[in-house]
């Protein structure tokens, strides 16, 4: 009776964790604002978002009339050399957080509407160093809002609040299984070496859903302009490889359980019946 009972708790445990695991990692990286804009952050060097940034940006200009349609290329040019340069600078990386706030004070505001991200900051940084490369003033406008998801988007990102509380409810239910699994186990290392399994079992089930959804996120990304698909692709495939560090620092956790409960058992011999 005592081996069914801690069989049970250990399948607990590894159901729990299979769904605990993802909430918890985003709970730690996507619902908390600090942690995302770190996350975000790795992004701002990538030269295929800055291309469709500037991109994106020179068309604005183009559009309202600041920048002549003769000047594009030109502009484009300046202002891609000069985003190069300046990546690493502290203003570039204070532009591009104060940026990132704005897209994630956006994702979890009450109001309604499409989720947006206000590019004012960073345009600003950048058009403010172009000045003596082009023959026109590029002046930025305060409210240049750019859509990066619709309304449904912004309900589905929405949820993510609900995250941290789910995680740390299934934290428990993982942290009381095992304990159950241990105290009702008749062999003590063979019960290490069940949750360890199980800890295995979680790292490649979870690494193998990684691996088939982001495919499917990042090749259906929406967005209306060719930045706000960059991003979006680039921000899923960051996600994923942070996740899949989490995974692997799992299974390293869950081989050295394994080897531990296997040695343990050889020690202490097979229990007396």
């Amino acid at each position: 009776m005592r081996s069914v009972s801690s069989l049970v708790a250990g399948l607990v445990a590894l159901v729990a964790a299979l769904a605990t695991v993802p909430m918890l990692w985003v709970s730690t990286h996507l619902a908390d604002e600090d942690a995302y804009v770190t996350l975000s952050s790795r992004l701002a060097g990538d030269q295929e978002l800055q291309q469709s940034f500037i991109a994106y940006l020179v068309d604005d200009y183009v559009q309202r009339g600041v920048l002549p349609e003769p000047l594009r290329d030109v502009a484009t040019t300046a202002l891609t050399g000069v985003t190069r340069e300046t990546t690493n600078q502290p203003g570039f990386a204070a532009a591009w957080e104060q940026t990132q706030r704005s897209l994630h004070a956006s994702a979890f505001s009450d109001d309604g509407g499409p989720l947006t991200v206000d590019l004012a900051p960073l345009a600003g940084f950048v058009a403010d160093r172009v000045g003596d490369v082009l023959p026109v003033s590029l002046e930025v406008p305060a409210d240049l809002v750019m859509t990066i998801g619709t309304a449904e988007d912004r309900e589905r990102i929405g949820r993510i609040e609900q995250s941290s509380t789910y995680a740390l409810l299934g934290l428990m239910i993982v942290l009381v299984a095992a304990t159950v699994c241990l105290v009702a186990a008749r062999s003590r290392p063979v019960a290490v070496a069940g949750l360890g399994l199980a800890a295995l079992v979680t790292a490649g089930v979870l690494r193998v859903g990684t691996e088939i959804v982001t495919p499917k996120l990042i090749d259906g990304a929406p967005g209306s302009t060719a930045f706000s698909q960059a991003f979006q692709k680039l921000l899923v495939a960051r996600a994923s490889e942070s996740l899949t560090g989490w995974l692997g620092w799992i299974a390293v956790a869950g081989g050295a359980a394994v080897l531990l409960g296997l040695v343990g058992r050889l020690v202490a011999g097979r229990p007396a019946r």
